[in-house]
């Protein structure tokens, strides 16, 4: 398994923090940029009306499923078939900063009304910029790819695929929620909005 090469490994956890700190960076400068102080945050925060119904939980165990099945899956050696190689560690590593470079892309655009949870704040409006113009969770594919791309830095094909198929389906839930939140908040507006663009993939869906 060549994810157990000292270069691998370390590649692979300087990939994984790269991906935090890069978030980090994204939301500070996001909130920073709209003169969003820490004061302000927390009082917006309590301002915001909720409506996350859980989906934040099913999402986070989605992401550890996800992970924890890949790394198992690749454990065995027919399914790292044309993928236990510095060719394919290379490529998902370049997924892994693909997706989180346009995930950081997406929090940076949305600037202070980046949350975590499904919340919406008291003048509030409908943002279309940056990748937003063409998706309305680009975010969500930016983890998508994160997740995906782990999976072959594991050694395995498999791996991608089941770690994507995994959070997919529990993020699914959180767009379902995220969707009709929007919609009754923003009404047509929000109507028109969807109707120009899809929600995670260009033409798909």
């Amino acid at each position: 398994m060549l994810l157990h090469d000292p270069l691998a490994h370390w590649l692979v956890g300087a990939t994984a923090v790269a991906v935090v700190v890069g978030e980090i960076i994204a939301t500070y400068l996001g909130h920073a940029r709209d003169g969003d102080s820490p004061r302000l945050y927390f009082h917006r925060r309590g301002a915001a009306t909720r409506q996350d119904h859980g989906t934040r939980f099913v999402v986070a165990l989605a992401v550890y499923l996800g992970i924890a099945a890949a790394l198992a899956i690749a454990k065995a050696p027919r399914l790292r078939v044309y993928a236990n190689n510095w060719w394919t560690l290379g490529i998902g590593v370049a997924v892994v900063l693909g997706g989180a470079a346009l995930r950081d892309w997406a929090i940076l655009s949305l600037g202070r009304y980046f949350r975590r949870t499904v919340s919406i704040e008291p003048g509030q409006r409908i943002l279309s910029r940056g990748p937003y113009r063409v998706l309305r969770h680009p975010s969500y594919t930016g983890v998508f790819l994160i997740l995906a791309g782990f999976g072959l830095t594991f050694g395995s094909w498999a791996s991608a695929a089941v770690a994507l198929l995994i959070v997919f389906a529990g993020t699914v839930p959180r767009i379902w929620v995220e969707e009709r939140a929007l919609a009754r908040a923003f009404g047509s507006d929000y109507t028109s909005y969807a109707s120009s663009t899809d929600r995670v993939l260009p033409h798909v869906w």
